[in-house]
């Protein structure tokens, strides 16, 4: 799919709404940690490694004699340690397993939107990471593989990329025995992803962790799917339209795992096929659907197996400039319903600001204090 230049920008619900503020969360993290501080690009001489097009992987790695791919780095990279890779268009699959700590997480992060991984299939993931305690930020991914961004390692963050036209899932978190856990996907932007409707924007199987303040369209199956081992997960404060197969789905196909303890909150879910919102397959019966915004779905109403529901919102959104297409402004109008109408536990801090540089065709999903 081509990338049409746009100007978009996200505003989901805000947080003053009186009918759910002492409703418990899933996790014992703060609900706050929704939203650390996403890591920006450093300065040069402050990145333990830097990777560029015109770099050397046999140099040491630094400003003056950068590497030339990630891999490289992720070779070398330590606990605590940022690797910093220079805007341009990195063609290749990248593979990534070096892990960090608790307390020491490895950063690999983008220069700017113009930093762009071009898978060329010979892995199922344009990147794949195994590592742990990882975060990976503001990188343009694409290219023919299955999966764009594929994650197996726990304790990681992807935050701030955009992902896009790849055959099968934009993000997919997922190892062999679904015993990851604690990953967090925070302000991606996914879109035009998927053969099938089993191919989804955000596709994740862990225990865990975060899926907010993403915006994601125009894929075949759903905006976004939590499936499998899916438990103590927050899917909140996201923008999900024109997705065929529906909005966002939570379940599994059999009892082998535990799914359950969910909240589900603050959505905007638009034009989407089928219901915006449904709980699917086995799934438990303590997931919170709390304060969300459908319309203009196949179904405007949240299909619910055994958990809870409140709040529920049905009402045009009143964007700026709908369109289904990604070229829209998706900031909403002051006399919108989803303006206050948020669960203030877990309300953005944070929201897409409007894109500073269309000659590009990128998004700027840097964060801005609410």
């Amino acid at each position: 799919m081509r990338y049409r230049r746009t100007i978009v920008a996200a505003l989901v619900m805000a947080a003053l709404a009186a009918c759910a503020q002492d409703a418990p969360g899933p996790s014992e993290r703060s609900p706050n940690s929704v939203y650390p501080p996403p890591p920006t690009a450093p300065a040069l001489e402050a990145a333990a490694l830097v990777v560029a097009l015109d770099g050397d992987d046999a140099a040491e790695g630094t400003a003056a004699a950068p590497l030339r791919t990630i891999d490289a780095a992720a070779q070398r990279a330590q606990p605590g340690d940022t690797i910093l890779v220079r805007a341009g268009s990195y063609e290749g699959d990248v593979s990534t397993a070096a892990s960090g700590t608790e307390s020491e997480r490895i950063t690999f992060v983008a220069e700017s939107p113009d930093t762009r991984i071009v898978g060329v299939g010979g892995t199922d993931g344009a990147w794949e990471n195994d590592g742990a305690y990882v975060d990976i930020v503001g990188f343009d991914i694409t290219g023919p593989n299955e999966d764009g961004l594929y994650n197996r390692g726990s304790n990681v963050r992807l935050m701030k990329n955009r992902v896009h036209g790849i055959s099968g899932n934009c993000i997919y978190v997922q190892n062999g025995d679904y015993s990851v856990t604690d990953v967090d996907v925070l302000s991606n932007v996914t879109f035009g992803c998927g053969d099938d409707k089993l191919d989804h924007g955000i596709y994740v199987t862990h225990q865990g962790g975060r899926v907010a303040n993403n915006i994601s369209y125009g894929n075949t199956g759903y905006g976004i799917q939590c499936w499998h081992a899916c438990n103590s997960i927050s899917i909140v404060n996201n923008l999900v339209f024109n997705n065929p197969e529906g909005g966002i789905v939570i379940g599994a196909d059999d009892e082998e795992y535990d799914v359950g303890n969910a909240l589900i909150a603050n959505n905007i879910v638009v034009d989407n096929g089928r219901e915006g919102i449904r709980e699917s397959g086995e799934s438990g019966s303590d997931n919170r659907f709390v304060n969300n915004l459908l319309w203009g779905n196949g179904r405007d109403a949240i299909q619910i197996n055994g958990g809870e529901e409140a709040g529920t919102i049905v009402a045009d959104p009143q964007f700026v400039n709908f369109a289904t297409d990604g070229s829209g402004d998706y900031r909403v109008e002051p006399t919108s319903p989803a303006v206050d109408a948020g669960e203030p536990e877990v309300a953005p801090r944070f929201a897409f600001d409007r894109a500073s540089r269309p000659q590009s065709g990128g998004f700027d999903v840097g964060p801005y204090e609410q």
